[in-house]
């Protein structure tokens, strides 16, 4: 018997990189993959190729790349979307043609519920499959020092909200000052759309002189992009201050080193951790240096990849049956 043959499809392919390995290694896919350069832009040759060999086409983001690939997709093709939050805000969505499109997978219950509410994908063309977790990768032993250590892993852009994980850090460091904040990723100058906008570059600036005139500022640790597993086997605490998420990678891969988050409440996040540890508000957060729960195995049960790809697996299977 031949091995299926799928093709991921977009732009930005970082949450989705380790799924698509597991396709080619482990399940015995035929996995060829079609990075596009923006929403829109992309090699249409390499893409009318990759129409032509796939079976399934699984596009990832619902933008340019759904448009472009209903409208090429033979009716013996199985075309999957994966929506995060972004979508919504785009004119994609009500682009989509369902019957072309056979499924798609919303990363969260709110996010599938948002996505009906908002964009109106009809509930029989949806189904909610969570974003998925190298979970056997965070697993690495912690260094001394780590319960004092805070981090927030990406602060672009500004609703990110790096204010209130200072707040919070401040805080703690006046109760203890062995406590450190590191700030890892990108520096928001790295990207031109923010720095260029004036409301963002000011809302930076003024955060980066808090830091800079604070007793604590040698606490504060700014760190470049690089592999994270290694980076939180010194982090005991990852921060979630965001006023929206679809998910928040970077909480949930913390756990899945044994690190607590600390999750300010927005809408959704009840559907993604565990409730003890989310707080009203910035004075609500409380420190749990004793937590009951096994925060590495909250995720395996939950996020594991090898869950994740399974249930991508069984839907792809049932919608092939369905076209035979």
């Amino acid at each position: 018997m031949s091995k299926r043959k799928i093709v991921f499809a977009g732009h930005d392919l970082k949450f989705i990189e380790h799924i698509i390995k597991y396709f080619q290694d482990v399940l015995d896919y035929e996995v060829k993959v079609d990075i596009w350069k923006g929403h829109e832009l992309h090699d249409e040759e390499e893409s009318r190729k990759l129409v032509e060999w796939a079976d399934i086409i699984f596009c990832e983001w619902g933008l340019g790349n759904v448009i472009w690939y209903q409208n090429h997709k033979r009716d013996d093709q199985i075309l999957v979307v994966r929506v995060h939050r972004f979508e919504m805000n785009t004119k994609y969505p009500k682009m989509f043609d369902y019957s072309k499109i056979d499924k798609v997978i919303a990363i969260s219950p709110f996010i599938y519920e948002e996505f009906y509410r908002v964009s109106k994908i009809p509930r029989e063309k949806m189904i909610m499959i969570y974003n998925a977790v190298d979970v056997d990768r965070f697993n690495k032993p912690k260094v001394n020092g780590y319960e004092y250590n805070l981090a927030i892993i990406g602060i672009c852009p500004k609703l990110k909200r790096l204010d209130r994980a200072l707040d919070i850090f401040e805080k703690l460091y006046e109760k203890d000052n062995r406590y450190k904040l590191f700030i890892k990723g990108k520096h928001p100058s790295e990207y031109k759309w923010i720095w260029n906008d004036t409301i963002q570059r000011e809302y930076y600036e003024k955060q980066f002189n808090r830091i800079k005139k604070s007793k604590y500022k040698n606490s504060v640790i700014f760190e470049g992009w690089g592999d994270v597993s290694e980076f939180l086997t010194k982090i005991g605490y990852v921060l979630s201050t965001s006023d929206y998420e679809s998910f928040h990678m970077a909480p949930i891969e913390g756990m899945a080193s044994g690190a607590i988050p600390i999750v300010l409440k927005r809408e959704g996040v009840n559907t993604i951790f565990p409730s003890q540890f989310i707080f009203d508000s910035v004075e609500d957060v409380k420190i749990i240096n004793n937590n009951n729960m096994d925060l590495k195995e909250f995720v395996k049960i939950r996020y594991s990849l090898e869950k994740v790809c399974s249930e991508i697996q069984n839907l792809i299977v049932s919608l092939m049956e369905g076209i035979q």
